[in-house]
């Protein structure tokens, strides 16, 4: 039986052959012969045959993908990864006291100067890597009990081709010799293995009392069960490789294979995520662990840390844990979920007033307070900080006759927010059952309090309380010793909480005088240029007066006054843009902000080299 191919072959012989033969000798109705006319004939054969060539070439029954669907990114080919300078830390930090200064010789000659700027020449090679975007499917998960669970997994259907690698050689010079200056790029092929290793990560804060940014990281895992529905769905003519079926061999030069990469158990509440795909080329880096000193007699290397490169792609899926639906997630582009995230910030600040019917600047004046006094620890971990809420209720309940704590309270965090402040105290010093009231009592007599001492000073008991949840390690044991004061009253800690960053924000674009109306009107992607003009047009003088102008209630904000005004011009613009930062955002606001500004839209994915950090990577 013919080919489906060879059919089509002989079909266009003989339609083209009919063709040129009619028009040669005039056919039934005559028809002048064309100039060229034999010359198109015979490029219309070679085409049909090289159609039918191709055709046949390809591996039959599989899947065509429309132009688009598959994203195809190209091997990194930098030549820095091929030849990597760096220098020898056991000898210019372990050994620096040998430094000197010879006087009949060159100083680059020494011991020391030698091993700096050493050369490391590779051979370096870099899969071609391309994917559909991720998808979503339903399939039965065996379980530790040997029973099965319908679980909802997220996976990546990618190809990974072998298309050699390059290395840096010595090139030649103007007579033809080897010239050790001269750097030339060569190609070689080899068989590589592919050990695939694909993290997917977000940093999207998704529920209340996470703060700006929370990291979630999930491992490719093997689910054998979900293979052969992965294959129907996508190509059932195709075989599909996991993890460990990838890196059973090496790829041969030119070789491809098609791989699912696969996590079980993601937060649906995810929006912005990242996939982080390691072993896809052998490019390295290494540094010094942050923190660490070489000693002298330390062994080589006890203190460098190294990493491959790491492919990262970009994507958003609009939706939410129950409306999740099969369908592909789109790419997305670098600084996306870092300008959606700050952008929303913004907006919700800026409407705050009108939605709490507050005027929180005004609160702030009223209660003594600055922005910079609501600031909280640098760094910021895995939940906001409650510091700023312990401050402004010990400056609540600071004030004096005749100012009214209450009255200030409201002006800040409008009268829900007064409501909040007294159903915690409510929850700390009032009647409740007997099993709550023994947890409370014991939480309470922690740090020194009781219900009774709650009911005589609610605000700077509240505030005691407060810095106590502030140290705890993460959301999960906040919320669970705010349970234990509060019951079911400890969701106002973080509501108060997050009005209370509205204002320190509200106050901050105040100090820039920054255009709120246009940050009002503009989407979450926009709002971050509507911010910058007043942002980044500051001057030496408007950023020395907003160093003098730092309100110095707490100690903490006095010596960061006196710190900034003893730098110089240009340590203290810096100084005072990561501030105004942390103002508007919380403590990680300065590097989202870089993030969110540096790249453009478009730019999807990236070759990076990232070390492994306590929260995520670097």
């Amino acid at each position: 039986m013919l080919k489906p191919s060879s059919i089509a072959a002989r079909r266009g012989w003989r339609v083209c052959m009919s063709t040129f033969c009619e028009s040669a000798r005039g056919g039934p109705q005559s028809r002048p012969v064309a100039p060229g006319s034999a010359a198109v004939a015979i490029l219309c054969l070679v085409l049909v045959h090289a159609a039918a060539r191709a055709a046949a070439a390809d591996p039959e029954g599989f899947r065509r993908l429309a132009s688009g669907v598959l994203t195809v990114i190209a091997p990194d080919r930098a030549t820095d990864n091929a030849l990597v300078r760096a220098d020898l830390l056991e000898v210019t930090e372990g050994q620096a006291d040998l430094q000197w200064t010879p006087k009949v010789a060159a100083a680059n000659t020494t011991f020391v100067e030698r091993a700096r700027g050493r050369e490391y020449p590779r051979d370096i090679w870099c899969l071609e890597f391309a994917f559909k975007p991720p998808r979503m499917l339903d399939v039965d998960v065996p379980e530790a009990d040997l029973r099965m669970q319908r679980k909802r997994i997220w996976y990546l259907l990618y190809r990974v081709k072998n298309v050699g690698g390059h290395r840096m050689v010595m090139g030649k010079g103007e007579q033809g010799d080897v010239d050790s200056a001269l750097r030339e790029t060569e190609s070689f092929e080899k068989p590589v293995r592919f050990l695939p290793h694909f993290v997917l990560e977000s940093l999207e804060s998704v529920e209340d009392g996470e703060g700006l940014a929370s990291y979630r990281g999930y491992l490719d895992r093997l689910v054998p069960s979900a293979m052969n529905a992965i294959r129907l769905r996508e190509d059932p003519k195709r075989r599909l490789l996991d993890s460990t079926e990838m890196s059973a061999s090496d790829m041969a030069p030119g070789e491809e294979r098609w791989g699912v990469a696969i996590w079980e158990d993601v937060d649906p509440r995810i929006d912005f995520f990242s996939i982080y795909v390691r072993g896809l080329t052998n490019a390295i880096r290494w540094r010094q662990k942050p923190g660490t000193v070489i000693k002298p007699d330390d062994l080589p290397g006890s203190h460098i840390e190294e990493t491959l490169e790491s492919l990262r792609l970009d994507f958003w899926r609009p939706g939410d844990a129950r409306v999740e639906g099969d369908r592909e997630m789109s790419v997305g582009f670098a600084g996306m979920f870092e300008r959606m995230t700050l952008g929303g910030r913004l907006i919700a600040a800026v409407g705050w007033p009108g939605y709490s019917k507050s005027q929180p600047v005004a609160g702030l004046d009223a209660l003594g307070l600055g922005w910079a006094d609501l600031l909280g620890p640098e760094g910021g971990g895995g939940a906001a900080s409650l510091k700023p809420l312990e401050v402004v209720l010990r400056a609540a309940a600071d004030l004096k006759p005749p100012a009214d704590p209450i009255v200030a309270l409201r002006q800040l965090v409008g009268d829900l927010g007064v409501v909040a402040v007294e159903e915690l105290a409510a929850a700390a010093a009032g009647p409740v059952d007997a099993a709550q009231e023994q947890k409370r009592r014991a939480a309470l007599q922690a740090i020194g309090l009781t219900p009774e001492a709650v009911a005589k000073k609610p605000l700077e008991s509240l505030a005691t309380v407060v810095r106590m949840l502030e140290e705890k390690p993460d959301v999960d044991a906040r919320r669970a010793a705010a349970a234990e004061a509060f019951g079911t009253a400890a969701r106002r800690i973080e509501w108060l909480n997050d009005a209370v960053a509205k204002a320190r924000a509200l106050a901050t674009l105040r100090t820039i005088d920054a255009d709120r109306a246009a940050i009002g009107g503009s989407d979450a992607l926009a709002a971050i240029d509507a911010l910058r003009p007043a942002f980044e047009g500051l001057d030496a003088a408007e950023v020395k007066r907003i160093a003098e102008d730092l309100s110095t209630k707490t100690e903490e904000s006095g010596a960061r006054r006196e710190k900034l005004l003893a730098l110089e011009d240009e340590a203290r613009a810096k100084a005072v843009t990561a501030l105004i930062l942390s103002g508007l955002f919380g403590a990680r606001g300065p590097d989202l902000y870089a993030a969110a500004v540096a790249v453009h839209e478009g730019i999807d994915h990236a070759w990076v080299f990232r070390y492994e950090n306590g929260f995520g990577a670097l």
